[in-house]
């Protein structure tokens, strides 16, 4: 058996177990024993880094490359035939599982090619991307000191209809992922017998007004030049089989999307402002609160073209050089609160060929690309090193 051979079964092995045993949110201890342990294996000396994040060096030098691997799954029940599915109600249906294997793989790559690098590379295994607390507990924790961090980068695997397996895609320059930010309003009322609403203040009457006042703000205070998008995906309002009651309370969660730092602290101002003065003048109390959020994910051009051209010139066949989906993506990803501070690049290989989207129960990523991803991480790092 070759090395490389050697290596794509290990991976193999090691993105099995995570993907059988995925853990949700900040709460991961048994994944981060696992990752811990095989940096150990590796020769690092793991740190922790915030509540369950993993940070960990190697190499010498002035500059220092970040390399990023978040590792939280989704409270999502599988629902495909793999054989090592996961049977505990959370999956890696965004593909973490494939990203800590990729940096695992990486760390173990730089620790038998360390003689080639020009610099330091700091490894960082993530937690809570899915719920756009990690980055920022990390961040907090001082991931981007200690040594002072430079510039970095981070992978996403990603499903692309009729496109081959085993391809990267380097972002371009500027915003490539919209921020987000969940909120919650919560109207309250005065409940009453239905058939006496005189008497009471309707929570729900306020909050379908609340709702539609929302919807207005891209109609008609912000530019149609600015793209963003505010969904409400949760409107609750009374119990069940109490349809003559009008309930004390009600409340609607949702998301917020855009593009631009300035647009985004705009609609959040109106967001309460509406949403508080529609309360007042019913007489409801409304408070609305958001909840967690991430700035938009920028690309460093400098960064990006250093990284691109590095990795055409190891895989020309590999690297796809239009890119694969409309951009700005309007997903997020909480590594835009890194991006904001240091100059980064994102990269997205192709893992999947199907119409299947990532968060899908049924979606089963291809293992083949874990090697590719693996030596992608690196030759990123030491491309960057290259150019500085």
């Amino acid at each position: 058996m070759n090395k490389e051979t050697s290596m794509q079964q290990e991976l193999v092995e090691i993105r099995r177990h995570l993907h059988q045993n995925p853990e949700v949110g900040m709460d991961l201890p048994a994944t981060k024993k696992f990752v811990w342990q095989k940096l150990v294996e590796y020769g690092y000396e793991p740190q922790a880094c915030g509540e369950m994040g993993i940070t960990c060096t190697i190499g010498q030098g002035e500059r220092v490359f970040l390399l990023r691997g978040d590792m939280d799954a989704l409270p999502l029940t599988e629902d495909n035939d793999l054989p090592f599915r996961s049977v505990n109600g959370a999956m890696h249906a965004c593909g973490h599982d494939m990203h800590t294997t990729m940096l695992l793989g990486a760390a173990k790559i730089l620790k038998e090619r360390e003689s080639e690098l020009k610099g330091i590379v700091k490894l960082l295994f993530q937690p809570g991307e899915e719920i756009l607390q990690g980055a920022k507990d990390c961040i907090d924790a001082g991931v981007l000191e200690n040594p002072k961090v430079d510039a970095g980068a981070m992978i996403h695997v990603f499903p692309f209809k009729d496109l081959p397996l085993g391809n990267v895609f380097v972002a371009p320059a500027g915003t490539f992922m919209v921020s987000a930010d969940w909120f919650e309003i919560k109207v309250q009322g005065v409940g009453s017998h239905g058939s006496m609403p005189e008497v009471s203040i309707d929570p729900i009457n306020v909050a379908t007004k609340i709702y539609d006042a929302l919807q207005t703000l891209s109609a008609r205070e912000i530019s149609s030049a600015e793209r963003f998008v505010l969904t409400i995906g949760e409107f609750v309002g009374g119990t069940p089989g109490s349809s003559n009651v009008i309930p004390n309370s009600a409340f609607m969660k949702g998301t917020l999307r855009t593009l631009k730092e300035e647009v985004r602290q705009q609609i959040k101002k109106r967001m309460v402002e509406i949403s508080e003065a529609i309360g007042q003048a019913f007489g409801a109390k409304v408070t609305i609160d958001f909840t967690n959020g991430c700035c938009s994910n920028e690309i460093d051009q400098a960064v990006t073209e250093t990284v691109k051209a590095g990795l055409e010139n190891v895989f020309p066949s590999n690297v796809l050089g239009k890119a694969p989906l409309a951009l700005p993506m309007m997903g997020s990803e909480d590594f835009g609160e890194i991006s904001h501070r240091i100059p980064t690049t994102t990269m997205f290989i192709t893992v999947a060929d199907t119409e299947l989207m990532l968060h899908n129960p049924k979606i089963v990523f291809d293992e083949s690309v874990l090697n590719f991803g693996s030596n992608v991480y690196v030759e990123a790092a030491l491309a960057y090193f290259e150019s500085v």
